[in-house]
């Protein structure tokens, strides 16, 4: 009778065992941002850091200054700057940002367009101070509407929000978006 119980409990505790491994999450999304959806116009607060889109722009062509040259960027298929307002709370950092699409495929800022003046890659984020910053993106245009860009801590991201802010209203393709100092 004893060895009976013995061996229902063991057949239990494997079977509990069992269930939990069969329903616990992955290590890669158990150590995700959390996501945070964000209504376009509203400001969106993450642990270490709060922020806003405040504009959208869409060209085919992208013009800046680097180093002392001119220079102008093509693309085969839409630039899409994201202009936005953020600040850091607790200690100062930078943001990392990407464009998620309308299919759900994830878009990195463009290195076509690094060094530009208010980059995202190269702005520090201060507690309580607000800084406007631009990410540039490279997609394709049936990746516009829909998506949303996804801002995340660049050295807090574990444990930390994703802010996924809807963009405002989308605005007219413009031929050409100078980037001025």
């Amino acid at each position: 009778m004893i060895r009976a119980g013995s061996i229902a409990l063991v057949l239990a505790g494997a079977a509990l065992l069992g269930a939990m491994m069969q329903t616990a999450p992955d290590y890669n999304s158990v150590v995700q941002p959390f996501p945070s959806a964000v209504s376009a116009g509203a400001t969106g607060e993450a642990r270490s850091f709060r922020a806003r889109f405040t504009g959208l722009r869409l060209t085919d062509r992208i013009a800046f200054r680097r180093y002392g040259r001119d220079l102008v960027r093509d693309s085969d298929g839409v630039f899409l700057i994201a202009e936005i307002e953020a600040e850091a709370i607790g200690t100062s950092q930078r943001l990392d940002a990407v464009w998620q699409g309308a299919s759900g495929r994830r878009y990195a800022l463009s290195r076509r367009a690094e060094d530009i003046p208010r980059g995202l890659e190269s702005r520090w984020f201060q507690p309580g101070l607000g800084n406007h910053a631009v990410a540039v993106f490279e997609l394709p245009e049936d990746e516009v509407a829909g998506g949303a860009l996804v801002l995340t801590g660049s050295f807090t991201a574990v444990f930390d929000s994703a802010l996924h802010l809807a963009p405002p209203a989308l605005p007219e393709r413009q031929p050409i978006i100078r980037f001025e100092p």
